[in-house]
């Protein structure tokens, strides 16, 4: 190669990506982000009439986020100047007198960051917050415009890529929960290692880097699920460029690893310890009832104008999983235009006689396995009679195998077709595709189901939850749902570069830009959103200041042990989170459910083992799902949902569960669901630690 050094001849790039990089006109990105931030008021519409007093959604886990969004602005600056010390930035106000109490829920220490010019200014948290939930939406978009951009050489790909991620209809059904919504730095991430490794620049490794430690401080959730397709990304980036053997390459994502963690292990050990002190963790029950359903992504959330009362397929607890119609088509085209690019470069001839005959054989008992395992993995199979032959397919994996065989032969029979898939499996597009597909599946939870059947021994989830620590403590798998729609988005790109080659392309994909907004449409959005008296919503009047909406009490925190210093306490009837809310019609309803228990697990009420009482107040909940795994009425839920907690101890009752399913793993699903208790905390509260149920 010319300029290199003698002796190193470094591998040429492969044919993945076009060897040379067109930059868009000057300006082009500002004039991007300047349309994505008017997209995000448009799409978000009516909050920008009301920044500094409307909370979109409901005011259940806005205002618990609010809180923790109040305390990091306002405990950061003297944590970041040494005049606070580690442990009192962890020890909130709340639960007095217990200890690292911020570590009970999400710290989005990263939000707090973003917020703390603002709110240093102002003082108001929900203009803070708003600005905050803006931002989700504008930087998703330009990450995925930014990356997707430099993958393809199309920024016109990249607005489309942008548009598919920053404007996900998935997260219309997330919007109460700011910290799945800040999925921003992913994008970013990759960018960074992307331009390191294509173009060896190193400031780009040092912002990949920030973002992925700013990513791990926005999301607990993402912090562990997001991090194993971050070295997958960075191998293939090194495999296309021809740099898997560079040690200089290699050493520099090793120092990103290494600084990554050094970053993110601090925000980790508060989270370590509580766990020691409470014995907090997800029960395998719980864990199963917000996983997401193979259905889940054909289930739109309500709000959505197009798809939400027409694609309602199998709603539930964190079921509506739903990422677009359009933007699944142009994956698809994605695809097609690999396989054709792949069948037109390839330079073996096809085969003949005999040969072809056997391929072309290959071919139609692969084309009916491949019918056979989608059928499997949508409805959980079927059986049939051909010509008095018995024909089923019920096993995923069974089928799963028997597809890979027929493959393997056909590939064995033809050395064309060989060629072929290795040049369509090197593409760019398969390969995000293909982790795509992996957060899908990682998201069906530890036993997967399709709508009310269930799609056995394919629950790769089940081995991080067994294995890795730190899964025990997450209970909704669901949200790789948002990383399924990062990789969808990065794909759709490649579809949309194939079209914009076309001479009509650039007004076929002006159209397909109005259909992917048009997916996830929901203006106006809901503000202000109140819970009734038994669960369900109801809309309620405008917040009455900014006091009103974030301090859910005017008292001052208590200055000293918890740093309060006028920040207020969050007043509830828990006390501390050692015990079960006590007193009142609370109680009394929760005294009726213990009652309605199955006979054998431990229960936390008079008589019980202090420890046991003081180890785990309840187990957290159902979801919303009225019926079990099989379709039936859940006999827990014949009654209207009820807020009432349930003094059920989760860590004994796991253990009872996982003694009873010992024998054999079949029944695990539905002796978990048989078990599983009613939902614990306060109305509105959400997805982490005892203050989100």
């Amino acid at each position: 190669m010319i300029g290199a050094p003698a002796g190193s001849p470094r591998p040429e790039a492969r044919p993945s990506t076009p060897s040379r990089f067109q930059p868009p006109a000057p300006g082009t990105t500002w004039l991007v982000a300047l349309g994505y931030t008017a997209l995000a008021l448009a799409f978000t519409w009516p909050l920008a009439l009301g920044l500094a007093r409307d909370v979109p959604g409901d005011l259940g886990d806005s205002l618990l986020n609010m809180w923790i969004l109040e305390w990091g602005a306002q405990h950061a600056p003297r944590l970041l100047t040494g005049s606070l010390s580690w442990q009192a930035f962890w020890n909130g106000n709340i639960f007095h007198p217990e200890p690292y109490a911020l570590a009970l829920s999400e710290h989005l220490f990263a939000q707090a960051l973003q917020i703390a010019p603002v709110y240093a200014l102002t003082g108001n948290i929900i203009l803070c917050y708003n600005l905050v939930f803006l931002s989700t939406f504008v930087v998703s978009a330009i990450g995925a415009y930014l990356l997707v951009r430099d993958l393809t050489s199309d920024w016109r790909a990249g607005v489309i890529a942008g548009l598919v991620y920053g404007f996900l209809p998935y997260r219309i059904s997330q919007i109460p929960h700011v910290q799945i919504m800040s999925s921003q730095w992913m994008p970013l991430a990759l960018w960074g290692f992307y331009r390191y490794v294509d173009r060896r620049s190193r400031l780009a490794l040092a912002g990949g880097t920030a973002a992925l430690v700013l990513q791990n401080w926005s999301c607990g959730y993402y912090l562990l699920f997001f991090a194993p397709f971050v070295p997958l990304f960075a191998v293939q980036r090194l495999w296309a460029t021809g740099r898997l053997r560079d040690r200089a390459a290699w050493g520099g994502l090793a120092t990103a690893g290494i600084a990554t963690v050094v970053c993110t292990v601090p925000f980790l050990l508060p989270y370590r310890e509580v766990q020691r002190l409470y014995g907090f963790d997800r029960g395998l029950g719980e864990v199963l009832a917000f996983s997401a359903n193979v259905w889940s992504y054909a289930t739109a959330a309500e709000p959505i104008h197009l798809w939400g009362h027409v694609l309602r397929m199998y709603p539930h607890g964190e079921g509506e999983t739903f990422l677009g119609v359009t933007a699944p088509l142009l994956a698809l085209v994605a695809l097609v235009a690999a396989a054709v690019l792949a069948r037109r470069t390839s330079t073996v001839p096809p085969a003949t006689g005999r040969r072809r005959v056997a391929a072309a054989a290959m071919g139609l008992v692969l084309g009916l396995q491949a019918i056979a395992l989608l059928t499997t993995l949508l409805v959980g199979g079927f059986k049939t009679t051909i010509a008095g032959l018995a024909v089923r397919a019920s096993t995923p994996v069974r089928v799963a195998l028997q597809t890979l065989l027929a493959l393997a032969a056909l590939l064995w029979t033809s050395p064309s077709m060989r060629d072929i898939a290795r040049r369509f499996f090197s593409a760019p597009a398969v390969f995000f595709a293909a982790l795509m597909l992996l957060a899908m599946w990682l998201s069906l939870g530890p036993d997967p189901s399709a709508g009310p059947a269930r799609v056995s021994g394919i629950g790769l989830y089940s081995l991080l939850y067994d294995y890795v620590p730190g899964f025990t403590g997450l209970r909704v798998p669901a949200r790789y749902a948002m990383i399924a729609g990062l990789f969808l988005a990065m794909t759709t790109g490649y579809g949309a570069a194939a079209i914009a080659r076309r001479s009509w392309g650039p007004v076929a994909l002006a159209g397909l830009g109005v259909l992917i907004i048009a997916d996830g449409a929901a203006m106006p959005l809901q503000m202000n959103h109140t819970w009734g008296t038994r669960g369900g919503h109801s809309a309620g009047p405008r917040v009455p200041g900014v006091g009103a909406a974030a301090r859910l009490s005017a008292h001052p925190g208590p200055a000293g042990r918890h740093g309060g210093g006028g920040v207020p306490v969050r007043r509830c009837r828990v006390g501390n989170p050692r015990r079960v809310l006590r007193g009142g019609p609370r109680q009394a309803r929760a005294e009726r459910l213990q009652r309605r228990l199955p006979s054998g697990l431990p229960h936390a009420g008079r008589g019980a083992s202090p420890i046991r009482r003081r180890r785990r107040p309840c187990l957290a909940g159902t979801g919303g799902r009225r019926h079990d795994a099989r379709g039936g009425a859940h006999p827990r839920l014949q009654e209207p949902r009820s807020w009432a907690p349930t003094p059920v101890v989760a860590r004994d009752a796991g253990r009872a569960l996982r003694g009873e399913l010992s024998g054999g793993r079949r029944d695990l699903r539905d002796a978990a669901i048989a078990r599983r208790p009613a939902r614990c905390g306060l109305p509105g509260s959400g997805d982490a630690g005892i203050l989100h149920a």
